[in-house]
């Protein structure tokens, strides 16, 4: 599935109040990444948070989908789909994406 660049835009213009990012297209998706870390994904027409144990809870409640790739969907990364109702929020957006920096950068240490 090739990257819907309307959806990719409509994402980063709900993001303008983050702060400085960056957007970078890689593996038929986007990457948004703040001083090189990753916090969120643009890939299928969903956004992807990244998660910790400090706010997975948020997703789970909501039954959100965790992100999966390969060829069977066996291989899976800490981040979960992002809730309808948290994107088109923007204020909403920008504060989980916060938390998903943070979660990030938790696991980086």
């Amino acid at each position: 599935m090739a990257l819907n660049n309307n959806y990719r835009n409509f994402i980063l213009d709900q993001l303008s109040e983050f702060g400085e990012f960056e957007a970078k297209n890689q593996f038929g998706g986007t990457a948004l990444l703040s001083d090189g870390v990753a916090f969120a994904k643009i890939k299928h027409d969903k956004v992807w948070l990244k998660v910790d144990g400090t706010n997975i809870d948020d997703f789970v409640k909501r039954n959100m989908q965790q992100y999966t790739y390969g060829k069977d969907g066996a291989r899976k990364l800490n981040f979960y789909e992002a809730p309808v109702e948290i994107i088109e929020d923007r204020d909403q957006l920008v504060a989980w994406a916060k938390r998903s920096l943070q979660a990030a950068i938790n696991t980086k240490k």
